[in-house]
């Protein structure tokens, strides 16, 4: 009879393979053919994954004490593509300490990603990581997709997180000191090179203003203003200083 085998036998393309099996009756033994009509082998072949596609195996047992040979059973290797990799965005900017999000990828429809923290080997994740930016440098994540029908896994696609530091408060003097009713002039404070102020009437939050606030001396009193800044290759926002502004009341 037929030894009995398994076909399909499926590969991803590139992996290795292992030689080809079936079970001869006892007392038999097996008889290997890459073609009908081909030459005998009793080695089983061992599968090419180098390229797609399918190929045909054949198989046959013989007698040993006879060597009667009987039918030929098919074995069939089929060698499925591998998936591209992912699309992804890369480098991904972050402030430090700033609130990161999931990274993300785009896998062609009906794969699924796999998220790594290594180039090559390692555990994967199918949770995208959310990069930490407590501190400043960056960090290269990978993700690769997979084909969900024949579970291929695809080259991977490295995506850099770049955490980049806040600069400090600006220079300013403090406190600003007018008579009531002088003439008072826009505030001012000293950046960095490299960076552009923002001014703020609260102490966090608000709105910032690239405008430099001029104080009104009206009525006598203290008012606190706060400037930061802004380094404008990263557009990380640094702590405010404050500035306070004393108006002093007019004698009698």
């Amino acid at each position: 009879a037929k030894p009995a085998i398994t076909t399909p036998v499926n590969y991803c393309q590139g992996a290795t393979a292992s030689a080809l099996s079936a079970t001869a009756s006892s007392g038999n033994s097996l008889r290997w053919y890459t073609t009908v009509g081909g030459t005998a082998s009793s080695t089983a072949p061992t599968p090419s994954t180098a390229s797609v596609g399918t190929t045909k195996y054949y198989v046959s047992q013989a007698t040993n004490i006879l060597g009667c040979e009987g039918p030929l059973d098919t074995i069939t290797v089929n060698v499925n593509p591998l998936p591209s990799a992912p699309s992804a965005t890369t480098p991904v900017n972050y402030c430090q300490n700033a609130t990161a999000s999931a990274l993300s990828a785009t896998a062609t429809s009906g794969n699924t990603l796999r998220w790594y923290t290594v180039p090559s080997g390692g555990t994967f994740s199918t949770t995208a990581p959310t990069p930490s930016t407590s501190t400043v440098g960056s960090t290269t994540y990978y993700v690769s997709q997979v084909t969900t029908a024949t579970g291929c896994e695809g080259s991977r696609t490295s995506i850099v997180v770049n955490v980049n530091p806040l600069p400090l408060a600006p220079s300013v003097t403090t406190p600003v000191t007018y008579c009531q009713g002088n003439t008072a002039s826009a505030l001012t404070a000293t950046p960095a090179s490299g960076s552009t102020l923002l001014w703020y009437t609260v102490i966090s939050g608000g709105t910032g203003s690239t405008t430099a606030p001029t104080p009104s001396t009206a009525s006598a009193g203290s008012t606190t203003y706060y400037v930061s800044q802004v380094i404008t290759a990263t557009s990380c926002e640094g702590p405010r200083a404050a500035i306070t502004v004393v108006v002093n009341p007019t004698p009698g």
